[in-house]
């Protein structure tokens, strides 16, 4: 086989083997042991049982730079075909910009603003007494938590 052919399908190959997942993982739970995945699916989705609204930021992340991704995804690939850089490697650049586009999307809920009581509850749980009224944003746990890996499906 042709060395070039045969360097084509093994990143062919390796790139049908790879899956990236961004967001939260098993791994991430708040000091009390609620997994963050949990808590971000249902500010994500909301939960009207509970008073809670949608405040969608994963969706709109991903929706909104689609094509972004698209993009770096097809550089990925060139530039391992080409012996640039292996598959994984440009796994793990798309990841990074996906997972930064999360966070940038969580920082940016702005509505529906929160109730005057979840002010009053996260000011009680600061020792300063003091809280931000900002959606998706106290203690900084669901942002910091926010990953990406590269995996073998």
């Amino acid at each position: 086989m042709n060395p070039k052919l045969a360097h084509l399908k093994q990143v062919y190959d390796e790139l049908a083997r790879k899956q990236l997942k961004v967001g939260f993982f098993e791994n991430a739970k708040y000091p009390d042991g609620t997994p963050i995945a949990y808590v971000a699916a249902i500010q994500e989705l909301g939960y009207p049982e509970g008073g809670i609204p949608p405040r969608p930021f994963m969706r709109p992340a991903m929706s909104e730079n689609q094509a972004k991704y698209g993009n770096l995804l097809s550089r990925a690939a060139q530039a391992a075909i080409k012996g640039d850089i292996s598959v994984s490697d440009g796994l793990v650049q798309v990841g990074s910009v996906a997972a930064g586009d999360i966070k940038r999307a969580i920082q940016a809920v702005a509505t529906p603003p929160l109730k005057d009581s979840t002010v009053a509850a996260r000011a009680g749980r600061h020792s300063k007494g003091k809280a931000t009224n900002k959606p998706l944003v106290d203690t900084g746990q669901m942002l910091q938590a926010v990953t990406f890996a590269v995996e073998d499906k």
